[in-house]
């Protein structure tokens, strides 16, 4: 149940954000009290449990409340890889596999500091939210029996999907529209299986990611 409730939660935040932002564009309400913005990133992404290095992409919704120097976010990540090793012992002899991890996340970012003059500003917040996974795999393996006692090869063809919570932890120092954005993400493992193999999805793990931030 608290899964669903935290998902409804960032599509709302969500939604509200890029509603604002199709209606107005940067929008900046009387007496500059709100501004909204919107920003895409690309980056590297170093994950736990044999999730591997890899890139990841994402897009996020701003709303900034410029009298109480903090701001409100809600974020889509991506991560796609074949190149894993999720699987717990004993493992099967794999062929084939990716996986798409998707963290969808809602974020508070305090204003620590702002150098007019150089046009830089510098955040530090917590997030929190739901990852999912989808995962998609094929291995090969032997049937038994046959006329000789031996046995067939096989293929095996699965998909799984799930996910968990997670929270982090992050900077951001924005300079003009650019901006560098180091997170941390502490994520609760997810243990699944396939034709009595298991293995173990754990997002936790640091990333640092170069953006583009829209707006005024």
């Amino acid at each position: 149940m608290g899964k669903y409730l935290l998902l409804t939660l960032f599509v709302s935040i969500f939604s509200i954000t890029m509603f604002a932002q199709n209606n107005g564009g940067s929008t900046i309400s009387q007496d500059s009290i709100l501004t909204q913005y919107y920003s895409g990133k690309v980056g590297f992404y170093s994950p736990s449990d044999g999730l591997n290095n890899g890139l990841i992409v994402g897009v996020d919704g701003i709303t900034e409340f410029n009298k109480l120097n903090f701001f409100l976010s809600g974020d889509i990540d991506f991560y796609p890889k074949k190149t894993i090793d999720i699987f717990n012992s004993p493992k099967p002899d794999i062929t084939d596999q990716t996986i798409f991890l998707l963290p969808l996340h809602v974020n508070f970012g305090y204003k620590l500091l702002d150098i007019k003059d150089a046009d830089t500003k510098f955040y530090a917040g917590v997030g929190g939210g739901y990852y999912l996974y989808f995962y998609n795999v094929t291995y090969s393996g032997t049937t038994s029996g046959g006329l000789l006692g031996g046995g067939f090869p096989t293929s095996t063809s699965d998909s799984k999907s799930g996910g968990n919570v997670f929270f982090s932890i992050f900077g951001r120092v924005l300079i003009g529209k650019v901006f560098i954005e180091p997170r941390f993400y502490f994520a609760s493992k997810k243990e699944d299986n396939t034709g009595g193999y298991s293995f173990t999805v754990n997002p936790s793990g640091f990333a640092i990611t170069l953006g583009f931030q829209y707006g005024k």
